[in-house]
């Protein structure tokens, strides 16, 4: 599970995490983003397509920290719900995440991005008449809502 893969990965010494086994792209100097297996992403913020990767990312993901040179993110439930709701498809995600990391971006992470927005917007709640009423153009999806 991504949310709890990032307790699991603690250095011995208990400091930190510890990613420096994820192998980097060749051309890892012409990308701004480390993209790491727990959800979090780190941007260099003195990289030249620094505001490209920081617009792409405040879409995607909740800062976590922001010191001068390092900046911290991390998916979330919420900030991938937040980003299919303004459009941001969910391969396109993991495409520009995929461009923008110096590492292969981890097979959990796109994972993770696909289970948390496969069912987001395929159903809106609708008052009419003084009446709630489920809508939605995927018939399994109704069907699912009923089973529940």
């Amino acid at each position: 599970n991504l949310l709890t893969s990032h307790k699991a990965s603690l250095s011995s010494s208990g400091i930190g995490a510890d990613f420096s086994s994820l192998p980097l792209k060749p051309d890892h100097i012409s990308r701004p983003c480390w993209t790491c297996p727990d959800g979090c992403i780190y941007l260099e913020a003195f990289h030249e397509l620094y505001t490209s990767a920081y617009d792409f990312l405040v879409a995607i993901a909740e800062p976590v920290a922001r010191p001068e040179f390092v900046h911290e993110y991390k998916v979330t439930p919420f900030s991938l719900y937040a980003a299919v709701a303004t459009n941001i498809d969910t391969e396109s995600i993991i495409r520009v995440l995929q461009r923008l990391s110096k590492n292969e971006l981890p097979s959990s992470v796109s994972n993770f991005i696909r289970e948390c927005t496969k069912r987001y917007g395929k159903a809106k709640l609708v008052l009419k008449q003084n009446k709630f009423y489920v809508e939605s153009e995927h018939p399994s999806v109704l069907r699912e809502l009923l089973r529940d």
